[in-house]
């Protein structure tokens, strides 16, 4: 069965600075692995159209300050898509901080710290197929014109 990937909505907060604007493009994209004239396999990144169960694809979320102040308090939250498993966090900026979610979005911490009720309502572990969103806290102000990426892998059950 073949699914189409609808790329997600992140949610992105800044606080306090009014002439701080972050701009964010997300991309979902898939490996291919390709075999060269020389016999080498080559892999390279393409926009995921469709994808079947199984196939992983790497969301990233391209992010630039194009304001005139530095940007504070940059949070970008992106919530794993439905029918997908979160497998990895990707790419992570120095001064970014990742955690994980397993409840919907109401609490963020790192994958081995998060749980989840089981059928008798007692805590344990949460899975990755558990993981509902993925967080990026930035520590340090993004100045005027800086830009970076953050991403993740998730794949199609």
């Amino acid at each position: 069965m073949n699914r189409a990937i609808i790329v997600t909505v992140l949610v992105l907060l800044l606080v306090g600075v009014a002439n701080a604007s972050v701009e964010l493009n997300t991309v979902a994209l898939t490996e291919i692995t390709t075999t060269s004239e020389t016999g080498q396999e080559v892999t390279t990144l393409v926009p995921a159209g469709k994808v079947v169960p199984g196939d992983e694809v790497i969301y990233t979320i391209h992010f630039v300050n194009s304001g005139t102040e530095p940007a504070s308090d940059v949070v970008i939250t992106n919530p794993i898509p439905d029918h997908m498993v979160f497998t990895k966090v990707e790419e992570s900026p120095d001064g970014a901080s990742v955690s994980m979610s397993a409840d919907g979005g109401s609490r963020y911490d790192s994958p081995r710290n998060l749980t989840v009720k089981d059928a008798k309502g007692q805590p344990r572990p949460a899975k990755a197929s558990e993981f509902t969103h993925v967080r990026w806290v930035f520590q340090d102000s993004l100045e005027p014109g800086a830009e970076g990426s953050v991403s993740f892998r998730a794949q199609l059950q």
